[in-house]
Formats: structure tokens, sequence, C-alpha cells
């Protein structure tokens, strides 16, 4: 799937080191010489700080000075990475997805009919929906972001919500789905997922796998199209 593109690309592999392990020096974190991996680690430390922070006390209500400071770099550094606090946002939207676009590629490839395939994108989307990317892209959304920035998203999120009503689709084709409204189905499928966000708590009762297997169980109860006596 084609995500927007303004800043470098992200590159969350290897990223174990948190962003206070780092300990940068706040002098020379941005204008030191460094290789292209130093870089992407820095640019994703950033994003996830922010996002955290945006996920704690709202976008608007947090500032660049606070991100630099939970950081522990100086405000100058993060404009060495990114652009503004708009561009911080368009970056966690964009790793958000990366997060789940690869179980579209294994749902399409994997064979299986349109119900299983639903399965495999869903169970990986509730997972994200429980981390700190996903939470902000519920809870920040794209509504802060500045115009041209929504439309760069705009292609994504409507693809997003075709590749779903496909797979319903598919299912009804195929007899593993129920004839439905696939519109208001898919409505349902992504609104019951969001609203994860506000729920999940890291120290509750279900790990994310586990909350993802219970909420396609509610979906598959519903969908899945009854078999012959």
């Amino acid at each position: 799937m084609k995500t927007a593109t303004r800043s470098a690309k992200i590159k969350p592999a290897g990223t174990g080191r948190s962003p206070a392990a780092e300990k940068p020096n706040t002098a020379r974190w941005g204008n030191e010489i460094q290789s292209s991996a130093e870089g992407d680690l820095k640019r994703f430390a950033i994003i996830r700080k922010a996002a955290e922070l945006f996920n704690e006390r709202g976008f608007y209500e947090t500032s660049l000075n606070e991100l630099a400071k939970r950081l522990n770099v100086t405000k100058p550094s993060l404009y060495y990475y990114f652009k503004n606090k708009d561009d911080i946002l368009l970056q966690i939207l964009n790793q958000t997805i990366t997060e789940f676009t690869p179980a579209m590629t294994m749902a399409n490839e994997s064979g299986l009919c349109g119900l299983e395939k639903l399965k495999i994108f869903l169970t990986q989307y509730t997972v994200s929906m429980t981390g700190v990317f996903g939470k902000c892209m519920v809870l920040s959304g794209v509504g802060p972001l500045e115009p041209a920035s929504r439309d760069e998203l705009t292609p994504t999120f409507r693809m997003l919500d075709n590749f779903v009503r496909g797979l319903l689709e598919e299912g009804i084709k195929d007899g593993s789905i129920t004839p439905c409204d696939t519109k208001i189905t898919t409505f349902s499928i992504f609104g019951a997922m969001h609203w994860l966000a506000q729920w999940y708590r890291p120290d509750g009762e279900l790990n994310p796998q586990e909350i993802a297997d219970r909420v396609f169980a509610i979906f598959e109860s519903g969908l899945k199209a009854p078999t012959g006596d």
C-alpha cells in the first residue's frame, strides 16, 4: 500500500533501544555526522515519544518543547528530522499503516476463503490498535493535520476501507460469509476496532492477541455463512 512520504522513510526494525537509553548529546544530536540507519533510529525515537505524548496529553496540548524535553534533546534538533508538529503526526500515521499492511499482503496471498482472509487482516489490525501508534491514529486522527497532509493520507485510508469491503464481497461470493451490506459492515468493523484504543490497557487481563481472537470471534458469529444440515 502506498503511504505519504513527506519525510525520509522510517524503519522501525532494530529499534530495541528506547529514546532514553540512547542518551543523545543535546548539543549535537541534530548536526552530528551519522549513518542513514542512525538517522532512521532517531526519527523513529521521535515519532514514538511523540505518539506517547499525544496519547497522554492530546495533540494540541503537546508542544515541541515538551517533546524535546522528554527526548533529552534541543528543540532545533527536532527540526533536523521533521518540518513541524504536523509532519510528526503525519509520520506517526504512516508508521501505523506500515504495521498492518503486511497482513493485507498475507491475506491476499493465503489462498483461503474470504472469511479466513478477513480474519488474518483483522487480527493484525486489532493488535495494531493496542499499540502506541494505533492508539495515536485513533485518539489524534487526521483532524489536526493541515489540509495538504490529510489529502496525502486520504487515498490510503480509502484503500483500506475498500480492502475490507473486498474481502467481505469475496466471502459472500465464495459462500464463507453470509450476504450483508458490505459498507455498513465495514464501518461497524472499524468502529469496534478503533474503540479498542479508548479502553485497552497493557496491564489488563488479556494480551493483544487474545483480544484480537475474541473480537474476531464476535464478528465471525455474525458474518459466517450457515452450513447446510
